[in-house]
């Protein structure tokens, strides 16, 4: 009876209760999830990412810097990618006589190039003219946006939120636009999106912490190297490189919306202030002339009509030099270099004083023997467009 009487009256488990454990459980994870967001969004950055690319940032955000607060009105500033940074050298174009400025950086897009440029007429740069200086890859796509925090970081300063809802605004993929429009109210940090493209490198960085140290010498390094330069750079060493390059990879039937929306509102920065804007297009080396799919530059060419139809000068067309100008299968080297700053300064030089621009074709020398170099084999720092 006392058995019985014990075992009936037993408690029985409380439904209450196990939901109650379960709800703090998942408060504690998101709590931690909060923590570790701000943990990362506060740690220095320059510790977490490998390789060249952050300390590059930082630099082009000094140079940002630097002349917003010196108020510069250059006679030539360039906005850029990576072809850029390496193809065209800012310090000879400067030794011409011109008052020149190069803000260009790995991975950066038309639409990185619009913001940047957004931001140095917000605080008081005047330029006399705008030369979008940019491969083939970047007529295709938007650019590492949203790709690699490096990348998407370079977009700082005032005019950030107004930039971001621009690239919402112009943006067709609906989840990159419910990023962007994030990121436009609650910044990088609070809406989370910066936790969430520094999980890979900060992964990499727990699992070998020691690397930490080193990443943050390099990019330190970097970051002196390349404002010391004025962003003029190598990537990759090679004395030839003959793989495809980033436009192998590109598989969609046409440009980027969001490329040539970008593009015009570089144009139309130029009407509203009063700068004639230019565009010069970096080569590819010699087997991506013959080896990418023809499609590829028939879309080239399309982009040139929108950019036209925008009222942006074309200096070029898509063109070609030989493998053994490229240290990396997108990026000329120390060979490649001078030849593409002299065909730039020709085809500036010439629009400005009112000659038709240069119809593309071989520059500097007569194409020669390729001197092909395995991808394995080649010094390549830094992957990006």
């Amino acid at each position: 009876m006392n058995s019985s009487t014990s075992s009936s009256e037993s408690p029985t488990p409380d439904a209450s209760a196990g939901k109650t454990s379960a709800g703090l459980f998942l408060a504690s994870m998101a709590g931690a999830m909060v923590l570790a967001a701000t943990a990362v969004s506060l740690s220095p950055e320059s510790w977490i990412h490998g390789g060249p690319e952050y300390g590059m940032a930082e630099a082009f955000e000094d140079h940002i810097e630097q002349a917003c607060s010196a108020k510069e009105a250059p006679d030539l500033l360039i906005i850029g990618d990576s072809r850029a940074v390496a193809g065209i050298s800012a310090q000879t174009v400067r030794a011409t006589g011109l008052n020149a400025e190069k803000f260009a950086l790995g991975g950066a897009g038309i639409f990185q190039g619009w913001a940047v440029l957004d931001r140095l007429l917000d605080c008081g740069v005047r330029p006399k003219s705008v030369v979008m200086a940019y491969g083939t890859i970047n007529m295709l796509e938007s650019g590492a946006v949203m790709e690699r925090t490096v990348n998407y970081d370079i977009i700082k300063g005032p005019r950030a939120g107004y930039e971001y809802g621009k690239a919402a605004e112009w943006e067709d993929r609906k989840a990159r636009q419910l990023g962007y429009k994030a990121i436009s109210i609650f910044g990088a940090e609070g809406s989370g999106i910066d936790f969430v493209l520094m999980m890979p490198a900060l992964r990499a960085v727990l699992a070998q912490f020691p690397e930490a140290l080193l990443h943050h010498q390099a990019a330190e390094r970097e970051r002196v190297d390349f404002l010391a330069n004025q962003g003029d750079r190598y990537y990759g060493q090679a004395d030839s490189a003959s793989a495809l390059p980033d436009e192998a990879q590109f598989t969609d039937n046409a440009p980027d919306p969001m490329a040539i929306r970008a593009a015009r509102a570089v144009a139309d920065l130029g009407r509203t202030n009063g700068f004639p804007v230019y565009f010069y297009v970096l080569p590819v080396n010699e087997t991506a002339r013959t080896g990418l799919r023809p499609a590829i530059f028939d879309m080239v060419r399309a982009f040139e009509g929108e950019l036209k139809d925008a009222g942006v000068v074309m200096l070029n067309q898509a063109w070609a030099l030989p493998d053994a100008d490229f240290g990396d299968p997108s990026h000329v080297n120390a060979r490649g270099r001078p030849i593409v700053t002299a065909d730039f300064l020709a085809r500036y030089n010439g629009a400005l004083s009112g000659e038709t621009a240069v119809k593309a074709g071989q520059p500097g020398r007569p194409a020669q023997a390729n001197d092909a170099v395995s991808p394995a084999v080649q010094e390549v720092e830094e992957g990006g467009k």
